[in-house]
């Protein structure tokens, strides 16, 4: 019983001693983090090392600048790659003869560029270029005239592109033009110069241009308001009777209407000029301008011309409008008239 109780007390004493040794054994290798000693950066000795290479750099610098300065100012009496600089006197070595030579040699070359440079003539004299561009500006002005005489393709006109009009027909056209007012803002908005067909609808064209011409003892556009304006579409003005829509009158005594002339121009192009009408053949003093192509009114009212100058005027007009077509200002044809025939 006595030796089964001593063996086991040196059995404990045993897994004691094991554990200590466990507890207090060391890894052959290293693996924990250094230790981090913020003050090493911040070491006097540190610092002053950093600013002395800081100050070395900044001499090197001054030195190199003073040799390129050299060099720039003796313009190629010096070597440039090997010389140095000795108590403010530039030393030339016997053995660097041939570079300085060499950029002698170059210096010259550059100047001998530089002055063909300087005294080079042009190929071509000036006054034959001063001519040339004469008769181009010349060509640009008739060009911008006449432009459908210098399209390589058959001009078209945009209203007449759909319709086969007869070839011995000769297209006369007039002009017209509305100076347009913003009553509400006391502005003037522009003027809009109308082309309209004579030879295609020559009724509706002649009653559209008896109105344009400010007459004292008769009905003319002078003064009427643009009534109804929905942006997109169309705007409606013309009403020489009682300017707001309700009325009309033709410019031929004793007749109110006049009957739908054709239909051959059609509503192809922003800034079409046509009629507006309450019934077929009921035609007097109102018209429409249309802001984009409308299709859809083809056959319905009577085209007769088009806006070709003042469509920035066109869309002053347009941006004043409700989508119920209530002008959001009072907007008159503060004059009117007529141009030469062309």
């Amino acid at each position: 019983m006595q030796s089964r109780l001593t063996r086991n007390v040196s059995q404990e004493d045993m897994y004691r001693q094991h554990r200590n040794n466990i507890k207090n054994i060391k890894p052959k290798v290293d693996n924990k983090a250094p230790s981090l000693k913020i003050t090493a950066y911040y070491k006097p000795g540190v610092i002053e090392g950093n600013a002395a290479k800081l100050a070395q750099i900044e001499d090197d610098n001054f030195k190199l600048i003073t040799h390129i300065n050299t060099i720039y100012r003796t313009k190629g009496k010096t070597d440039c790659f090997r010389s140095k600089l000795s108590n403010n006197k530039l030393k030339v070595k016997n053995n660097e003869v041939n570079i300085i030579k060499l950029n002698q040699k170059k210096l010259k070359e550059n100047f001998e560029l530089l002055d063909r440079i300087l005294h080079i003539k042009p190929q071509v004299d000036f006054k034959e270029m001063e001519e040339h561009y004469k008769k181009n500006v010349e060509l640009i002005m008739l060009m911008s005239k006449f432009p459908e005489s210098y399209k390589k393709k058959k001009y078209h006109d945009p209203l007449i592109i759909n319709t086969e009009l007869p070839k011995s027909i000769r297209i006369k056209k007039s002009k017209c033009y509305l100076d347009i007012k913003d009553l509400t803002e006391n502005r003037r908005l522009g003027r809009m110069t109308i082309e309209v067909y004579d030879s295609v609808v020559p009724n509706t064209t002649g009653n559209f241009k008896m109105l344009c011409q400010q007459r004292s003892d008769e009905l003319d556009y002078s003064g009427t308001q643009i009534f109804r304006i929905v942006p997109g579409l169309f705007c409606l003005a013309g009403d020489v009777e009682y300017s707001i829509g309700l009325g009309g009158l033709s410019a031929t005594k004793g007749e109110r209407y006049f009957n739908d002339e054709n239909y051959t121009l059609s509503h192809n192009a922003p800034g079409t000029l046509s009629m507006y009408n309450f019934e077929k053949n009921e035609n007097a003093s109102q018209f429409m301008i249309t802001f984009k192509p409308l299709a859809v009114l083809n056959g319905r009212h009577v085209v007769f011309g088009r806006v070709i100058g003042g469509m920035k005027t066109l869309r002053l007009i347009e941006d004043l409008g409700f989508a119920t077509g209530k002008p959001k200002h009072k907007i008159v044809i503060s004059k009117c008239g007529i141009f030469n025939t062309c």
